[in-house]
């Protein structure tokens, strides 16, 4: 049997020579990321992105007149991944402008409430997260297993309306953050065709 190997071995080094760098041999899942990562853009295009993002939709602004509208039970809904924590980037720092709008809501009385793609019973080991970036928020609402994202989006969005939330801004980074109703104003981040998660 050694023999055997070493009559082979002057074979397979030419091979493996031949196959390139390491990550082409590598299983599709583990050079999956690189190559997403790799059509991506850089971090600071990203930054760029979001606040083009922010300053068209001009939440904000948006906030503070609802504010003054006196209604009660005012909120905003939040995206986490690459809206609310800088996911690809920086986890688990936080998105700048997402958090400096959830700290303006606060100030003025409005809830801040999390609708995320993650699942509802996997949410401790993200929560820690959150608090750590300074996020103070109301709630938390993840999706429940073999629930399709956007199903889970509309009905933890729908669940808050019937207590009487009144979500006045809605901002996510997917098309699925918005399906549906049960918000005023949207503030679309960039996903890049859904390839930043």
């Amino acid at each position: 049997m050694r023999a055997i190997a070493s009559a082979l071995l002057p074979l397979l080094v030419p091979l493996t020579l031949l196959a390139g760098p390491a990550e082409a041999v590598l299983p599709t899942a583990v050079t999956a990321p690189t190559a997403r990562a790799a059509t991506l853009p850089s971090k600071a295009q990203w930054q760029a992105d979001v606040r083009a993002a922010y300053a068209k939709a001009r939440p904000g602004a948006y906030l503070d007149e609802r504010v003054a509208s006196g209604e009660d039970k005012l909120a905003i809904v939040l995206d986490i991944d690459n809206t609310s924590l800088a996911s690809h980037y920086a986890w688990p720092k936080p998105v700048g402008r997402t958090r400096k709008l959830a700290r303006r809501a606060v100030r003025h009385g409005v809830a801040v409430i999390f609708v995320t793609g993650r699942y509802q019973d996997s949410l401790g080991d993200v929560t820690p997260a959150l608090k750590a970036a300074g996020y103070d928020y109301e709630s938390i609402c993840g999706r429940k297993r073999g629930e399709a994202i956007v199903d889970g989006k509309q009905r933890c969005r729908a669940s808050y309306a019937t207590q009487g939330w009144t979500f006045i801004l809605n901002v996510g980074n997917h098309g699925t953050d918005f399906v549906g109703g049960d918000y005023e104003k949207k503030v679309r981040l960039p996903g890049y065709r859904g390839l930043l998660g």
